[in-house]
Parts: structure tokens; C-alpha cells; sequence
């Protein structure tokens, strides 16, 4: 006879047959043969077979201590698509809908960004224009404008640059290295080319007109 075992706890059922980790042998279900105990072991929830279970053979008894440990590594990992409350169906149902629009959000998104891109250089040639004598609240909401509109422009950028990371590799979506890389992508830190953060904070802090030396 059989049970699971780690330092602390032994694998049990509830009032419910559900499993659940239990302190007491007493408690512990009993197995029959190691295959029976292997094959429960990959049923269980992930948030219980995550815990480096070892199978004991509690009909062997020396000293009172279980001995005869077997190893059931290979059991203890799991994929995210076990748990419970995962749905593989809705899942896959979403990931068919998004791959078959995938090429049209694409060319959305770039539209988007393009778009942006216009509408941050008309305001830049607004500013520019000496006909417009703009107050300092004028130039206040144009800046939160221009905040705005680079925000709007970098998320279509990043939901392009990701989605078009999968679109033409459906290989692509078996690389776990890939969620690295789109959280690369939406994390990414600017590089200033000439003006750091402490150069533009020195002139939106400064009262007076600040004149550069080329």
C-alpha cells in the first residue's frame, strides 16, 4: 500500500472527495500500486501537485519510519492548461478568432500609428507657425495633447510590433522565450538621442526662456 508524501504534508480527500493536503498517514489516501498513485498524482490540482511529491510504501515499517521512497518528479510539473479553472475550449475558441484577424489588426494598428504620427507632426508645425502666439495654458493643453497622442502612438506600435511577432511564425506561440519578448516590447526604455530626462525637466522647470548652443 502506497501513500504521497512530502517533508510536511501527506496527499488526502476532503468530506467532498475532493484532494487535499492533509498532516496525518491516518488521513493520507492509500494506494494499491505505484501506478495508481502516479496516475492520481496527475490529476490533481496544480496548486497541490506542485509540492515535489514522493511515494512511500507504508506496508514496509523500520523504527516506525516510512522508507522505500520513490521519486515522482516527472509528475510534479504541470502545464498551465491543467488547472481547474481553465477552459481549453473558450481558449483555443480565442485563439482561432485572434489568428484569423491577426493580419487585419496588423494593418490597423499601423494605421493608428501612422495616423498619430500626422497628427503629433500638425501639432509640432502649429507650434512652429510664428503666426500662432500661443499663452502658457495654450501651450499647457497643447502638451498634454502631445502627451496624449505619443501614448496612443507607442501602445498601436507595441500591439503591432507583438502581433506581428506571431503572424507569420505560428511556431512563434510555442516559444515561452516569446512572453519575454512582449513584455520587452511594452517595457521598453527610450534612449535619449540628445536631450536626457534632467535636460527637458531643467526647461519645463525654468521660468525664463532657455536658449541652447547648438
Amino acid at each position: 500500500m502506497y501513500v504521497l508524501k512530502n517533508n510536511e504534508f501527506y496527499v488526502g480527500k476532503d468530506f467532498r472527495d475532493k484532494p487535499i493536503m492533509v498532516t496525518s498517514r491516518v488521513n493520507a489516501c492509500k494506494f494499491e500500486t505505484e501506478n495508481s498513485a502516479g496516475n492520481f498524482l496527475n490529476c490533481l490540482p496544480a496548486a497541490i501537485r506542485n509540492h515535489n511529491w514522493e511515494l512511500y510504501d507504508v506496508d514496509r515499517k523500520d523504527d516506525c519510519i516510512i522508507t522505500d521512497i520513490k521519486k515522482f518528479g516527472n509528475h510534479s510539473k504541470t502545464t498551465f492548461m491543467e488547472d481547474e479553472s481553465f477552459n481549453i475550449r473558450d481558449f483555443f475558441t480565442v485563439a482561432v478568432e485572434v489568428m484569423s484577424d491577426i493580419d487585419r489588426f496588423i494593418s490597423n494598428m499601423s494605421n493608428k500609428e501612422q495616423i498619430t504620427d500626422m497628427k503629433i507632426l500638425d501639432v509640432r508645425h502649429y507650434i512652429r507657425d510664428n503666426n500662432h502666439k500661443l499663452n502658457a495654458i495654450q501651450m499647457q493643453r497643447l502638451g498634454y495633447y502631445l502627451q496624449d497622442l505619443e501614448k496612443e502612438r507607442y501602445k498601436y506600435k507595441s500591439n503591432r510590433l507583438i502581433a506581428s511577432m506571431f503572424a507569420n511564425n505560428i511556431e512563434a506561440l510555442k516559444d515561452k522565450n516569446n512572453i519575454d519578448k512582449m513584455n520587452d516590447i511594452v517595457t521598453s526604455k527610450y534612449n535619449p538621442r540628445i536631450l536626457e530626462d534632467s535636460d527637458i525637466e531643467y526647461i519645463i522647470n525654468k521660468k525664463k526662456d532657455v536658449e541652447f548652443i547648438a
